[in-house]
């Protein structure tokens, strides 16, 4: 019987050995493993019972956006009912008439257009005025509490790396459970016990020969497939030597997935919406993928907002629109889940350079044909700022926590810290 990774750590790892020279989060993963001899299962788990029935959201799937620098969310659903709005921006505000209307008091920046369709069609849940108590304007501090989950204390591992965690899962349907579209990791992704891919494409995931030698590449390949496919001696050996197949095992995969003729999964036109369509393959591949994390900058808009935000939604709305086009014909559109965050809002006041600073509370977005589309929250209230911002009204962990419990079907308990109010989002 084949020794998966999870055996090898809970049955003889050398610890002590290992920590002396193995990177820190292999250590961590051993003594995360050793002390969860007892696990009691997730929500949806039959432990071998045959005659049970799995819950039917064990297959969905979230796609986490993350919008970095800081997206202006008044920006982005707009109070354009609000005269406070207009008088605080006398450059930036957005004309009524170029509004997006959703409600009688409440529209989409104009860019938004294929975004509004699918708000009409039920399909979108708009959350206003997320936050958290005593927000950090730090865009690095202000990142890590939203990827980690915790305001309160420095955080080592990532909400959605906590959420893979949990997951047992190691079938031949399980060969790769997430997927990060980016050039490295991000926070909310690490984990002590699960490792996730990160590319910007499929041709540079992989093994990578020594340059000097390009003639040889075939024959470095072969002896490390050799090396990798003879179990040794355990100890540090035994456990790089799994990590190496699971490596190259998740590669070949992607390899196959993407295909030879579609490898770059960067467009000088849109990358997101490159970015989104590999996640779209992958997907539709159910190769057991859960969690996709794929992110776009520009946000941190400190001067000449106007065009630069507008080109950012514009770009948002067609790589949604398209990846959510694509989903409905493979037939998984109703298994996908797409949320949007950015590590704070802007603030109301427009600044001297035409721009906004750093902000606060802001908007997110649910979308998937799952949602039960609308508005959550109470709408920011323009004329009751704190130091200039926007008062949160609805915490994002309590946002992590209806998406756990309701659309991945997990105790939000095991991922989130703290007891959050739940929203009613997914359609039954």
């Amino acid at each position: 019987m084949a020794l998966s990774r999870r055996d090898f750590l809970k049955n003889g790892i050398q610890l002590a050995a290992l920590g002396m020279v193995a990177p820190s989060f292999l250590v961590k993963a051993a003594y995360a493993i050793n002390n969860d001899a007892v696990t009691p299962p997730l929500p949806g788990e039959h432990n071998g019972d045959a005659s049970a029935v799995p819950d039917s959201r064990s297959r969905n799937v979230l796609v986490v956006l993350q919008l970095s620098g800081g997206n202006d969310g008044l920006g982005t659903v707009i109070p354009y009912a609000d005269p406070t709005y207009y008088r605080l921006r006398p450059h930036l505000a957005v004309p009524r008439e170029q509004v997006l209307p959703l409600t009688d008091k409440m529209g989409l920046n104009p860019g938004l257009k294929k975004l509004r369709d699918l708000y009409t069609a039920g399909h979108v849940a708009v959350l206003q005025s997320v936050g958290y108590p005593n927000p950090n304007r730090s865009h690095f501090r202000a990142m890590e509490i939203w990827q980690t989950g915790r305001p309160d204390v420095n955080e080592p591992t990532g909400w959605l790396g906590r959420l893979l965690a949990g997951d047992d899962c190691e079938d031949e349907n399980c060969r790769i459970r997430g997927l990060n579209i980016g050039s490295s990791v991000p926070r909310t992704l690490y984990t002590e016990s699960t490792i996730v891919p990160s590319l910007t494409n499929t041709a540079n995931y992989q093994f990578r020969a020594d340059g000097r030698f390009n003639r040889d590449r075939q024959a470095q390949l072969d002896a490390i497939h050799d090396v990798c496919n003879h179990s040794g001696a355990g100890g540090v050996a035994e456990f790089v030597r799994l990590a190496a197949l699971e490596a190259f095992d998740s590669s070949d995969l992607l390899q196959q997935i993407v295909g030879p003729t579609d490898q770059n999964t960067g467009s000088a036109n849109n990358p997101l919406g490159e970015g989104l369509k590999l996640i779209s393959k992958v997907i539709a591949a159910d190769v057991g993928a859960r969690v996709f994390y794929i992110s776009i900058g520009g946000f941190d808009t400190h001067s000449q907002q106007a065009r630069t935000h507008s080109d950012l939604m514009t770009q948002i709305d067609d790589a949604i629109s398209s990846f959510y086009s694509t989903l409905e014909a493979s037939g998984h559109d109703d298994r996908v889940l797409l949320m949007t965050f950015s590590e704070f809002g802007r603030r109301v006041a427009e600044n001297a350079s035409q721009g906004t600073d750093h902000g606060t509370a802001l908007p997110m977005f649910l979308v998937g044909k799952g949602v039960k589309g609308g508005f959550y929250g109470t709408p920011p209230d323009l004329n009751a700022l704190q130091d200039g911002d926007i008062t949160h009204q609805m915490d994002f962990r309590g946002v992590y926590s209806s998406i756990l419990k309701q659309w991945m079907n997990v105790d939000p308990s095991r991922v989130i810290e703290g007891s959050f109010p739940l929203l009613d989002f997914v359609r039954v």
